[in-house]
């Protein structure tokens, strides 16, 4: 029975056991890059009347090789997939979650008005204007629906073939550096 040694064993098996470390490194840092390249493409296609959904758009890693893009806006997702007639609607004007809605009603319907004194009977009339402004936003969404506005799918959707190729290159030259110098 001949055997056979094998010159660099040691190096070979050494390096058998970096490539999943390696390669889960430097795949981590490529779905950064993509992840980043996702939401930037998400904030362009995004309806810029709201700026905040655009801006909001970030990226967060919660595990790692796990990289989650999200909006931080309360109505992306009704933006996103849009409202049918006839549905919820907005919620109520004094709830916590209509905040958003209030604040950008607050900045467009009274653009170029002075602000009124606190405490006064025109900051009263003011607050009185800006809920039956919202309330009739709510009836128009309830009645007339929204039409949806997608820009997180169609991002991806663009992108996922660039991502796909960054990955395997990423992949390959990882394995081929931790294997590189363990040759038989």
């Amino acid at each position: 029975m001949a055997t056979r040694k094998i010159v660099g064993e040691s190096r070979l098996v050494m390096a058998m056991r970096q490539i999943p470390e390696a390669t889960e490194k430097e795949l981590d840092a490529e779905l950064d890059v993509c992840a980043q390249l996702v939401a930037r493409r998400a904030r362009f296609k995004a309806r810029k009347f709201r700026t905040l959904l655009a801006n909001g758009i970030q990226v967060s890693t919660p595990t790692k090789l796990v990289h989650e893009i999200a909006p931080s806006a309360n109505y992306a997702v009704p933006q996103e997939e849009g409202v049918k007639p006839g549905g919820k609607g907005l919620p109520r004007f004094s709830d916590p979650e209509a905040a958003d809605i209030i604040a950008w009603l607050r900045t467009t319907a009274f653009r170029g008005q002075a602000k009124p004194r606190a405490n006064s009977m025109a900051a009263v009339r003011r607050e009185l204007e800006l809920r039956d402004r919202y309330e009739g936003l709510a009836w128009h969404i309830r009645h007339k629906g929204v039409k949806p506005g997608p820009y997180m799918k169609p991002a991806f959707d663009e992108l996922a073939p660039v991502i796909a190729s960054r990955l395997q290159a990423a992949a390959a030259g990882a394995t081929q550096r931790a294997a590189g110098g363990a040759t038989a």
